[in-house]
């Protein structure tokens, strides 16, 4: 298929060299125009302001026909709208499974990726964690030494060894605490491949989790609630707290 030269789909169905739509339907349409601004004028001159019975009762024919062409010119609407409704259906469908082929396609492409992603970054985030521990331990071994040194010297060393195994320890505790995207960023063939974590709040027992809303909590639809948790995840992340639900970090490969 040349997407270049072929013709919309549109052009197809309702054929070429057809006039607008907007000199179409004034045309076509003329004589439903003219009741419409028959029913106008009839409109403008009507006694808006009843003052006896009959004066009601004549009004109310009015609004009553006035009634009738509005639902008048709305069936002719949808009845001149209906094939365009189900043409835009049909290519919806066509296209929306040839959308649901290639979301299959890649689900488990994209299932793989997000595993290892989670993998590497629990494992870098657990390496940090094991070198931030191992070096304040060392550092804590060294101020003991210095402690127990006999001459200044020798502390003044094993102090100065304790500060740099501390400052060594910040840096590993501040890449545990990084960002997924930090953990596991990598590029390779003009692909940058990264993670991105979402917190979620999944509803383990819901009863309490709308216990805290009182009586409220019986009339918000289920829905409702699961917005509104789930925006208290985005907001508050880890420090997320609330009855009935589990918090957590939803870990997904990115690329571009």
């Amino acid at each position: 298929m040349n997407v270049a030269t072929r013709r919309p789909v549109a052009d197809q169905i309702f054929g070429d060299n057809k006039a607008p739509l907007g000199a179409v339907l004034p045309v076509d349409f003329a004589d439903l125009i003219r009741e419409v601004e028959d029913a106008e004028a009839m409109a403008e001159e009507a006694n808006s302001k009843p003052g006896d019975d009959a004066e009601l009762a004549a009004l109310g024919q009015k609004v009553k026909d006035l009634r009738a062409l509005w639902s008048k010119v709305d069936g002719v609407r949808e009845a001149e709208k209906r094939p365009i409704l189900e043409a835009g259906r049909g290519i919806d469908g066509f296209f929306g499974d040839l959308k649901a082929r290639v979301e299959a396609a890649g689900k488990p492409l994209s299932a793989g990726a997000d595993a290892y992603v989670r993998a590497k970054a629990a494992e870098a985030r657990a390496k940090a964690q094991r070198e931030a521990e191992e070096a304040r331990a060392k550092a804590e071994e060294e101020r003991r030494k210095a402690e127990a040194a006999r001459s200044s010297v020798a502390a003044g060393r094993a102090e100065a060894r304790a500060e740099t195994l501390d400052a060594r320890a910040d840096e590993a505790e501040a890449r545990a605490a990084a960002s997924d995207a930090d953990l596991v960023r990598a590029k390779a063939g003009g692909v940058t491949a990264s993670a991105k974590g979402t917190w979620v709040a999944v509803i383990v027992d819901y009863q309490a989790a709308i216990q805290p809303l009182g009586l409220l909590g019986i009339f918000l639809k289920e829905d409702a609630v699961k917005a509104a948790l789930g925006s208290m995840a985005k907001t508050q992340k880890g420090g997320a707290r609330w009855p009935g639900v589990q918090f957590s970090q939803d870990v997904k490969a990115t690329f571009r």
